[in-house]
């Protein structure tokens, strides 16, 4: 009798053996147009075979399994996964309106629900990594990160800083007095001297970041140097990197004498500084806007007529010191700051960063190198993300005609994505 019963439960367990030992899923991409993000050129007729979640292997005429699925895109451009290293998934801004709105009117569940409607967009418009920065509650960004990780939403790779270290202001204006100290607190880490300041890192740590990220100077106050000091000391020594929000050059030199490894905006920046950038390996993210986005914004405020001359004009400050940087070596990392609430899907508003470094001079493989291989090095990911490579992760995009003759068109033309080795998304 236990013989017997033995014999059915092995009988019972032979196909979950079968499945274990089987061999992943396998795909065969045979591109008409590659771009290769760590030589950071377009090759023609390239192969690329996905084998599970990763890359087996990228070249000419591949020797690979029967059985393997065959894509044929001779006609598209094939490129590794979109990254944004600068988004804000948990917050919608209207144009016209305070920035405490958000977290005033709605709950930190309507937050976090919308916020997977957003990262479903991210990944349908290419992006398969996002960094989120903030302005997310309290630890909310982590919250549907692990959402996206284990599968109950769809949405791109998410690396998250939790709430930002900042002074008693944060980045909220107007604010009623009374009212002003508990809501700052409920959206940013307070930061009150350099115990606290070790203190807050180490809370970050514990509910498991990937970056840390200050404001260096909100709205009326900013950080004390000892404080800037401490949390990147701090981080480093957790092994996480620091970005700062700065948008002046006497800010921008503050957290450099701080030791921060990125700075977001850097709209207002000396040559000496962004030499001292490029010195010390320190890289940029321009969070700048396309013509197109500011006609969508005004629009928004239901302007209906657009002067793209004088936006041009109004953009030429940001267009000169994008140009310094990279004429200096600065490393330049692709990041939208899409909030606000438009016309546009969140996805495509954040691809309208990369429409503005092409409107800006920018060549269109340094561009797709900004967000992808320049990327995945600040976020700490070389050669695992923003790279098809053997090895990597199997994040691709497909883009419909050739992305290098026709930028501002194809960009915003996807006909594929996939993600850890599964087509996620094809219109």
């Amino acid at each position: 009798m236990i013989k017997s019963y033995c014999t059915l439960i092995c009988i019972a367990l032979l196909p979950l053996f079968s499945i274990a030992q089987a061999p992943s899923n396998s795909y065969l991409i045979r591109a008409g147009k590659f771009y290769d993000a760590e030589k950071n050129v377009f090759i023609k007729n390239q192969e690329i075979w996905i084998e599970g979640n990763s890359i087996k292997a990228v070249g000419n005429k591949l020797t690979v399994p029967k059985g393997t699925t065959i894509i044929e895109l001779p006609n598209a451009t094939v490129a590794p996964g979109l990254i944004d290293a600068h988004t804000h998934l948990l917050m919608l801004q209207k144009v016209d309106d305070n920035i405490a709105i958000d977290v005033l009117m709605n709950s930190p569940e309507y937050r976090v629900l919308r916020a997977a409607g957003f990262a479903r967009s991210y990944l349908e418009s290419g992006f398969t990594t996002i960094r989120d920065l903030g302005n997310s509650g309290k630890y909310l960004d982590k919250e549907v990160a692990v959402a996206i990780r284990r599968g109950f939403v769809q949405g791109p790779r998410m690396l998250v800083s939790g709430p930002i270290l900042s002074a008693m202001d944060g980045q909220f204006y107007q604010l009623p007095q009374k009212d002003q100290e508990a809501i700052t607190k409920s959206e940013y880490r307070v930061i009150s001297g350099v115990q606290d300041a070790i203190q807050a890192v180490k809370e970050h740590v514990n509910n498991m970041v990937d970056v840390i990220k200050i404001v260096a100077f909100g709205e009326r106050m900013g950080l004390e140097m000892e404080e800037m000091k401490a949390i990147v000391q701090t981080a480093h020594q957790y092994g996480l990197k620091v970005t700062a929000h700065a948008n002046s050059d006497n800010i921008i030199q503050q957290v450099l004498e701080a030791g921060v490894d990125g700075i977001e905006h850097a709209y207002y920046i000396s040559d000496s500084s962004l030499a001292r950038m490029a010195r010390r390996g320190v890289y940029m993210v321009p969070t700048d806007p396309s013509i197109q986005a500011i006609i969508d914004t005004e629009e928004a405020q239901r302007k209906k007529e657009h002067d793209t001359t004088e936006i041009k004009k109004m953009l030429q400050p940001l267009t000169d010191r994008l140009t310094r940087a990279r004429k200096m070596g600065v490393l330049i990392v692709a990041g939208s700051d899409a909030y606000f609430d438009t016309k546009s899907s969140r996805g495509n508003a954040a691809k309208q960063t990369l429409a503005a470094y092409w409107e800006e001079g920018m060549p269109v493989t340094d561009i797709l190198q900004a967000a992808t291989w320049n990327a995945a090095l600040a976020l700490g990911r070389k050669n695992e993300l923003g790279v098809l490579r053997q090895g990597a992760k199997a994040d691709i995009v497909v883009f419909n005609g050739d992305l290098e003759a026709n930028f501002k068109k194809t960009l915003f033309d996807v006909r594929m994505v996939i993600k850890d080795g599964k087509i996620v998304h094809q219109p």
